[in-house]
């Protein structure tokens, strides 16, 4: 069957890692490990989540990067409520009606190939994410966070926003899997941009192993991904079918 645009956003934002691939109680009372899971993919113009505005880049993204907060998923979630929770975030608390400061996971890794190798990811990620996202030309989804005055890195781990006026829609944004995965300043430094494969380096439960446009991409288990145990499929294939009858 074929996914839409709305059911493949929620299956990749999960981090895809927790509820669609931890079977249902009813199903199984332990989870199995390994195996591929395979759905119909649709090829990206690029992969630079700041350079456009696509659903076809922010899906293939959200097996391979994480966001502050997520949309919660699984059987306990009532559809269409949207609910966030933490991702990278810890927790956070609100200082003021503007003000909006997060503390960050600890021990999050980035995936282990070059130029990041693997290093832990820190607030200064998380600022340089959203100072590229805030400046960058040509980025569409730019007006999500219109009302961002100033990311800080207050420490390694605390990230503190300063808007200029309340916006009710701030923490939604944040977790929206369209436009705010947190990306590598040394990816960025050595390709350029993220729009070619290689720059695709996340915090995500999987890894991009291969990109073959109109044809397929595949993603692998990232080893240490934050989330203890997961994700429980080794292997993630996102098949295009040009031609919608094959």
């Amino acid at each position: 069957m074929d996914w839409s645009r709305r059911e493949l956003l929620a299956l990749g934002g999960l981090t895809l890692a927790g509820a669609a691939l931890a079977p249902s109680t009813a199903r199984a009372a332990t989870p199995k490990r390994g195996g591929a899971f395979r759905f119909r993919g649709y090829t990206p113009p690029h992969f630079d989540p700041h350079l456009t505005s696509s659903y076809t880049t922010m899906i293939n993204l959200s097996f391979s990067h994480s966001r502050l907060l997520k949309h919660k998923a699984g059987p306990g979630v009532k559809p269409g409520t949207f609910e966030y929770e933490g991702d990278l975030a810890e927790f956070f608390n609100h200082q003021d009606e503007t003000t909006y400061v997060f503390r960050l996971r600890r021990g999050v890794k980035w995936h282990p190939k070059p130029p990041v190798n693997g290093r832990e990811l820190t607030a200064e990620d998380v600022k340089y994410t959203l100072d590229r996202f805030m400046t960058i030309k040509g980025n569409a989804n730019r007006h999500m966070m219109k009302s961002l005055a100033k990311t800080e890195a207050i420490d390694k781990y605390t990230v503190k926003f300063t808007l200029t006026e309340v916006n009710a829609w701030f923490l939604d944004f944040l977790s929206d899997p369209m436009a705010l995965c947190i990306v590598a300043q040394e990816a960025v430094e050595k390709f350029g941009d993220l729009k070619k494969p290689e720059a695709v380096i996340g915090t995500g439960p999987w890894m991009l192993e291969s990109h073959q446009s109109k044809v397929r991409t595949v993603w692998v288990r990232h080893p240490d991904y934050f989330v203890k145990g997961l994700p429980y499929i080794d292997r993630v294939e996102a098949i295009d079918f040009p031609d919608p009858a094959a």
